[in-house]
């Protein structure tokens, strides 16, 4: 075990939770939705998140996101959706972390 493993334990952080992990965990769960819910019209959006370097710009690109999931799936799978990945979040990010 590292320095840095133990400097992440010492926090109560397991270092599989890094912010690249988290980073990369929810890219790839927002390009499975590109991909199985967008078109070639939609090849935008896939760029962004592809090239999006913090966690912050991922959550701002959830409304397009959802937006592309309700206009081939409707509003109640979009959310559900929208849901699966919001959690992702959590932790890296203010607005995935649910209130008390």
């Amino acid at each position: 075990m590292g320095i840095r493993v133990s400097f992440w334990a010492a926090l109560g952080r397991e270092v599989a939770d890094s912010h690249d992990v988290a980073l990369e965990r929810v890219r790839t769960a927002m390009l499975r939705v590109t991909d199985e819910f967008g078109g070639p019209e939609h090849g935008r959006l896939d760029m962004k998140i592809s090239e999006a370097r913090e966690i912050a710009a991922l959550w701002h690109l959830r409304p397009d996101l959802m937006q592309l999931v309700a206009e081939v799936q409707g509003e109640e799978v979009a959310r559900e959706c929208m849901a699966e990945i919001t959690a992702l979040f959590k932790k890296h990010h203010l607005g995935g972390r649910k209130l008390r």
